[in-house]
């Protein structure tokens, strides 16, 4: 297969002109757009405030809950969702999608006073792993296969294009269009690159997440770690996860030494690397891959 992206230099010129010199926010993303999907979500009824409030108690509350018990509180919710119609399906995945996007941007600036919002958050994060995709999407087992880093770039001509400086305007963060049909928000693992780098200030790059994808696979092939998934608390399973990956992180000490030290010598770094990591995992994992 022969990937190619051509650009001429006027689709470039128009694409950087707007945030070149100085960018200004048109106005602030509205946190009331949480309550404005949050009412598009319950519409749909594919569960109530009920089974919210049950699944955010077993997953904070439990320390003796297991994955299985909180799947368990999910599989109704599924269930009702495959009964919609193929466009209402479509259309509350995106807005599910939306939501957790824009919440996990928004809790990082406000704190909310509304505790209905966290667990809805936290619903939504677990619930759209489980949820089947359309016909148009590509399955995630390709998605997580696409490596764009890894394909080799080869210079073809150059050209100097000149951008207008000036001031212009962006629009803030909103809701997608229902019909606008994407992959992931962001790609979990630079969804991870892009808030180490915003929270500490610093410049990983694709070589980083190339590490990621090594440490993320190898998690996701223990054997040993998927069985106290499937067996344990949450506490355990943290606990498990926690050897796991110290084990990993020692690895990568020549292939990534840069990291390896970060992650070592910050332990601040090294705390929400590892917190982060272990999201994802406990999100990448599905009742079909525990057997």
């Amino acid at each position: 297969m022969v990937l190619d992206f051509v650009n001429d230099s006027e689709t470039i010129k128009t694409a950087f002109d707007p945030y070149y010199l100085t960018t200004i926010l048109s106005e602030e993303t509205d946190p009331n757009l949480l309550y404005e999907i949050q009412t598009c979500i319950d519409k749909y009824q594919v569960f109530t405030v009920d089974e919210m409030q049950h699944f955010a108690i077993v997953m904070f509350l439990r320390s003796d809950a297991t994955l299985g018990q909180l799947y368990e509180i999910l599989r109704p919710i599924v269930d009702r969702f495959k009964e919609l119609q193929d466009e209402d399906r479509q259309t509350l995945r995106k807005y599910i999608n939306d939501y957790v996007r824009l919440y996990a941007f928004l809790s990082q600036v406000l704190t909310f006073a509304d505790s209905e919002l966290e667990n809805l958050y936290i619903l939504c994060r677990h619930l759209r792993r489980l949820l089947p995709g359309g016909q148009d999407e590509l399955p995630r087992e390709v998605q997580q296969n696409i490596d764009m880093e890894s394909y080799r770039l080869q210079q073809t001509g150059a050209e100097r294009i000149e951008l207008d400086r000036g001031a212009n305007e962006i629009d803030p963060m909103k809701t997608k269009r229902t019909e606008e049909v994407t992959l992931e928000e962001m790609e979990a693992l630079s969804r991870i690159i892009a808030e180490l780098n915003q929270r500490f200030g610093i410049d990983l790059g694709p070589e980083h997440k190339i590490t990621l994808e090594h440490m993320m696979g190898r998690l996701e092939e223990d054997r040993a770690l998927k069985h106290a998934v499937r067996a344990n608390t949450m506490e355990n399973i943290r606990l498990t996860f926690n050897r796991k990956v110290l084990e990993i992180i020692q690895e990568i000490v020549d292939t990534n030494h840069d990291l390896y030290k970060r992650i070592t010598d910050d332990p601040q770094f090294g705390d929400m690397f590892k917190e982060l990591l272990f999201d994802q995992y406990m999100e990448s994992i599905s009742p079909a891959s525990l057997g």
